[in-house]
């Protein structure tokens, strides 16, 4: 899913993966940034018996995020620059180096293959943000910096 930010002052918008703006929300919590809550611009959507808007930043519904807290979110996000790492990582995911020692003598190289099959598709999806935002990401986290420093944005 991707999420579109736009300015209404400048119109200006910026589109992010939801992965790319939950990892960056997630950074600025860990630099202090303290989230107000998102605000619905129009609740015809959300209107009906026991409606309630949670203030949530990872929906696409036209909900605004107010100046005040974008700009503690480009604070946070630039307090991190400098511990994220200009050159990613390579990973190596091949289970013959990470799961063959941990699997039973007494498994058939049939089931064996199986399972290292198995942990190759759910390989861990969860990486810290450093690393989702080391090297060449970390450009596009300074651009998502620059834009919630023109304030307000609504989030599409």
């Amino acid at each position: 899913m991707t999420l579109e930010l736009f300015n209404t002052i400048t119109s200006l918008s910026r589109k992010y993966s939801r992965e790319f703006f939950r990892k960056a929300l997630e950074l600025a919590q860990t630099y202090g940034w303290k989230p107000l809550g998102t605000r619905l611009r129009t609740v015809d959507r959300f209107r009906g018996p026991g409606a309630i808007w949670l203030g949530s930043y990872l929906t696409n519904d036209g909900q605004l995020v107010l100046t005040e807290d974008a700009l503690s979110l480009a604070e946070a996000l630039s307090k991190a620059l400098d511990d994220i790492p200009d050159e990613s990582r390579e990973m190596d995911w091949n289970p013959k180096f990470w799961a063959e020692d941990e699997l039973p003598e007494w498994l058939s190289p049939e089931e064996k293959e199986m399972i290292e099959e198995g942990l190759e598709q759910h390989a861990p999806e969860e990486m810290h943000p450093f690393e989702f935002f080391a090297g060449d990401e970390k450009a596009h986290l300074k651009e998502l910096i620059r834009f919630c420093r023109l304030g307000s944005f609504m989030i599409l």
